[in-house]
Order: C-alpha cells, then structure tokens, then sequence
C-alpha cells in the first residue's frame, strides 16, 4: 500500500466528516476509503477515528497526526503543480474572513494591486469581530489575531501584533500620565472584549508582569471605536500597534508607561488544509506577507 493513500483518504475523511463524502471526492469506493483508513491505523499501531452509526471524530492521536498529514499532502500537491500548474494563473473567487478594523485598514488596502496582478481573480472579504467557520462558510481563507488553539486549519504567521497604552494629549493634560501601572486604576482607561485578559490589564516591566483592574466610561469590541473614543480625550486605551500607528506617529495620540510592554499577540492566516496550496490563497497570502514587510510598516518609526 502506498502511505499516502492512507494519509489522503484519512485527511480527506476528516475534511469532509464522513467516509461517504471523502470517497466521491476521491473517486473510490466507500469501502476502499475504509481499507485504507484501516490499514493505516494497523500500520501506525493506533486508532485515529472514534466510528458510531451517528458520528465520526478523531481520537487524540489522530488529531495530532491529521496535523502532519496536512503537511505532507500540501508538498505532494506542491510538488505537482511545480511541475505542471506554475504557469498557470489563478482564478476565481477567494472568499477571505478578516477582523472588523484590521481588514479594512491593512487587508483591504492590498487587494487593489492584488486584483491588478491577477485578473481573472475577484475577492469577498466578510469583516467580523468572531471566528467563523472556514468549512461552514465556504471560505478560503481567514486573518485572524490571537492565540490559535489546535486545530485542523493550515497556519501562517503573518507578523507581530503589539499593544500600547496611549491616550490623547488633551486627557493627559487634565488628568495626568500614569507613571506605573498602578496608577492606571485611578484613570479612566477604555476597556474591550478584545484583549483575552479583560479588564485585568497585563504589563510587563524590569520587575515582571503587573497586572491592574481597570474600568472606565467606555467599552467596546472594535479597535476603531476604541481609537475614536481615545483621539477624542475620553481616557486611556491598551490598542494594537496597527490601530494607532498614524495618530501616534503625528502626536494626535501619546503613548504612556513606555517602560512596560504589554503582551505582544500574532497575526495569521489560516487555511482549510485540503486548501492548503490553493494558488489563488497562496498567491494572496504571500501577497499581504510582502505588503506588511518583514517589520510591520505600521510599527516602522515608533
């Protein structure tokens, strides 16, 4: 048996949720998707899926083992198309998933030379604050900011995302610049569902991470809100780097507690695997990794 006949129909099962499913997109029969699935396990010396008449999920060894097999599809597939799809320009539609502010402020301003770079190309972008379902909604391909939990989707580390505490000038001049991270209790700081922590602001200085319960006039689940409501003097603001580049950069906005750094998080793209090496979601993923630049452009100067 050749192993990657197991290890494709095993990814392609779990891909599609069923054994049925992963037969009609391989061509084979039901029973021949199980053999290999079977075989597989026998080879391996472990089961890789828990089977009942209603449903089909895979053990813990299986999940940790769906991980390398993505991989190991994704050069078999790339090794083909290096040798008969390369010249090949993509096409179609790419279905991408972005957070509310970040896309429009740094995703949408890269598909203009995109589309001018591949024509027979068209992209829909869906903003949301949430993390959708890639398979659910017919996506290609999602950014997404945070820690990314095991799960059965391709990632790729598109670059850092710095936070800074920062408020405007006017609000500093009436209440004051915090001088440590204690002081922050006594402001009004603008709190957000955002930030895994919550209203427990975390810092970390020469001493270790501090951490302060904060609370304030405002809230609110979009960076650009935040922003807003920082520019206009109401208080305090932990914010992305991203966010606030612009305002911090012509003074409109100052940043405070300079000697401590909150938790840096990480940009990504993440990708179904049996879309792994997609050319249209390559082509836009290595796209926005070059128009960010190996530094942010937004954290350039600051």
């Amino acid at each position: 048996m050749d192993p990657l006949d197991g290890i494709a129909a095993f990814a392609r099962v779990v891909d599609s949720g069923s054994f049925s499913a992963a037969a009609r997109h391989l061509k084979i029969s039901k029973s021949a998707v199980s053999a290999h699935v079977q075989r597989l396990e026998e080879r391996l010396g472990v089961r890789l899926l828990n089977r009942t008449t209603r449903r089909l999920s895979m053990t813990e060894a299986g999940a940790a083992y769906y991980r390398h097999c993505a991989r190991i599809l994704a050069e078999a597939e790339a090794a083909e198309q290096a040798a008969s799809a390369l010249q090949r320009e993509p096409r179609g539609t790419l279905r991408i998933s972005a957070p509310d502010s970040f896309g429009w402020m740094h995703v949408a301003p890269a598909v203009p030379e995109f589309l001018t770079r591949y024509p027979e190309l068209s992209v829909d972008i869906a903003l949301s604050p949430a993390h959708v379902s890639l398979v659910d909604e017919g996506l290609d391909l999602a950014i997404r900011i945070g820690v990314i939990e095991d799960s059965p989707l391709v990632v790729r580390k598109l670059a850092p995302s710095r936070l800074v505490a920062c408020a405007a000038p006017a609000y500093l001049t009436e209440r004051g610049a915090p001088r440590e991270p204690g002081d922050l209790a006594k402001h009004n700081c603008l709190c957000t569902s955002l930030l895994p922590w919550g209203d427990e602001w975390r810092l970390a200085g020469k001493i270790g991470e501090v951490r302060v319960a904060v609370g304030g006039s405002f809230r609110s689940n979009n960076a650009e809100m935040l922003r807003v409501a920082a520019l206009g003097g109401i208080g305090i603001a932990l914010l992305p780097t991203w966010a606030v580049a612009e305002p911090l950069r012509t003074g409109a906005l100052r940043r405070v507690l300079d000697a401590w750094e909150p938790p840096a998080s990480t940009i990504y793209a993440v990708y179904p695997s049996n879309r792994l090496m997609s050319m249209k979601v390559r082509a836009f993923v290595d796209h926005l990794a070059r128009c960010i630049g190996r530094m942010p452009y937004w954290d350039e100067g600051l």
